[in-house]
């Protein structure tokens, strides 16, 4: 067996392919790799655009009053973006209204149809202590004929932030995985 010495030794090359054309390709080529790169920051956003998803077929909104940490509305500000089809869900979040107020679309990603929607006010401008709260919430009412009261479409929206933005929401209780889209907590619409 013989040796070689890394002087005697071939380095891989990577020949790139050309073309007989006279036209200048690479002003083509660089335009598709802006408009690739603008529809990929796109994808990948959280901002939420109205109008971009399917709206709830039958919005129900109710208050909720919720406390959160001042890190809970960080998490939540920044939201989620499915990189995949087995991750299920987008959290998108909306550009504050002119109150300062956000809200975070939860989206399930492959249908593209909103689920929830967090109301978030911030926290008061006064030195009092007060914390930003989810006001209310809104979620579907009509899951294929199906339809869960505003508790269970709490609990549910609690569940999927904090396993998809590890929200803390100290003020309620850690929720199992069970109660999540628990039969007996919906009822069936009539037809």
């Amino acid at each position: 067996m013989t040796s070689q010495s890394n002087a005697e030794r071939d380095e891989p090359t990577t020949v790139l392919p050309t073309t007989d054309s006279g036209s200048d390709t690479s002003e083509y080529a660089d335009s598709d790799v802006e408009v690739d790169e603008e529809e990929m920051k796109k994808w990948l956003s959280t901002a939420y655009e109205r109008g971009s998803k399917k709206p709830m077929k039958e919005p129900l909104t109710a208050p909720w009053g919720l406390p959160i940490s001042d890190a809970d509305v960080e998490k939540l500000k920044v939201g989620f973006k499915s990189k995949s089809m087995d991750d299920k869900w987008d959290m998108l979040i909306e550009d504050p209204d002119e109150n300062g107020g956000i809200s975070l679309h939860i989206i399930r990603s492959w249908l593209q149809e909103e689920c929830y929607i967090l109301h978030i006010v911030p926290k008061p401008s006064s030195d009092d202590g007060g914390s930003a709260k989810i006001q209310s919430i809104t979620w579907e009412g009509n899951k294929a004929g199906l339809q869960c009261d505003a508790e269970q479409a709490k609990k549910e929206a609690v569940i999927l932030t904090r396993g998809h933005l590890h929200c803390e929401f100290e003020a309620l209780p850690d929720y199992p995985s069970s109660v999540f889209w628990d039969s007996k907590a919906y009822k069936k619409l009539d037809a």
